[in-house]
């Protein structure tokens, strides 16, 4: 329904750059003709496409549209050449438990699901103000754990050095990643990624770091490189926030945050299908509200 909305909705924005009979002979606009057959001045799909992307691009900048509108629309464009229609991972944390349906495997560190905002790590001083009396007791026999430590003993207990969690599903070599991601605290880190084998440690990873932007990893047995780095942003205003991870089957991938494209790039390091979908994090305070997974 949702599909047909924006489909529609690209419909109208297109219509209305057409022009009426009066102006047809001063336009830059050709009649338009069903782009599932060969149009007017031997225009395809393709090449509709591509002109339906440019009027997106022009809106982007103009700031003519709502930008997750836009990107949505884009998605929706794009959908021919890249269809990422089979989902592998749709969890918003809904149902309080993150053991099941799907699974998640902590790896390292400890989580649990802050109630009306999704899965967030329990190595953290504060919580949201809006957090509901569940969320409250969680923190709180985490506080109390960490007291019982110190009164036997084991105050000198070293905390882990990342928070890494996992969730094993199928994902073919192209995909898309979607996910609402909220920052607490300033200074930290984020990484969302694929991975495969057993370990979970081999794959792509999209790091967030606290005002300098988003950069695409590819981590493999000899070590980690850097594919692309965006433009500086910063996601500490406590506001869930839309990143948007696509992979074609050519191995170009693009990111874009609330609708606006930060990376374009392309990568064939890894050609052979992902195992799962992993999160960490070494600092700072991250809530993931939502997160979709979908492979071709």
């Amino acid at each position: 329904m949702r599909s047909f909305v924006y489909l529609f909705a690209a419909i109208i924005v297109i219509a209305s750059l057409a022009p009426s009979h009066t102006d047809a002979q001063n336009s830059r606009y050709s009649t338009w003709s069903d782009p599932s057959g060969q149009a007017s001045g031997g225009e395809d799909l393709k090449t509709f496409l591509e002109k339906l992307n440019k009027l997106i691009d022009e809106a982007e900048k103009a700031k003519a549209a709502d930008p997750v509108f836009l990107q949505d629309l884009r998605n929706l464009a794009n959908g021919a050449k890249s269809p990422w229609n089979t989902v592998v991972l749709d969890d918003a944390f809904a149902d309080g438990n993150f053991t099941a349906n799907p699974a998640w495997e902590v790896l390292s560190g400890a989580y649990f699901i802050e109630t009306g905002w999704g899965l967030r790590n329990k190595l953290i001083q504060s919580q949201p103000q809006q957090s509901s009396d569940s969320g409250g007791d969680d923190l709180a026999k985490v506080l109390l754990g960490t007291i019982l430590k110190r009164a036997t003993g084991q105050q000198g207990a070293s905390q882990p050095a990342s928070n890494v969690i996992v969730t094993r599903t199928k994902l073919t070599n192209a995909f898309q990643i979607q996910l609402e991601l909220s920052s607490w605290e300033p200074g930290g880190n984020f990484t969302v990624g694929v991975f495969q084998g057993q370990d979970a440690n081999i794959g792509y990873r999209l790091l967030y770091t606290s005002g300098k932007g988003v950069q695409i990893h590819r981590v493999g047995n000899s070590g980690s490189s850097v594919v692309a780095t965006s433009e500086p942003l910063t996601f500490e205003d406590k506001k869930p926030h839309t990143i948007t991870w696509n992979r074609g089957t050519d191995g170009a991938m693009r990111i874009s945050v609330d609708g606006k494209e930060m990376i374009s790039t392309s990568d064939r390091g890894f050609s052979d299908p992902f195992d799962g979908v992993r999160l960490s994090n070494t600092s700072g305070d991250f809530i993931v509200k939502k997160i979709t997974a979908k492979g071709i």
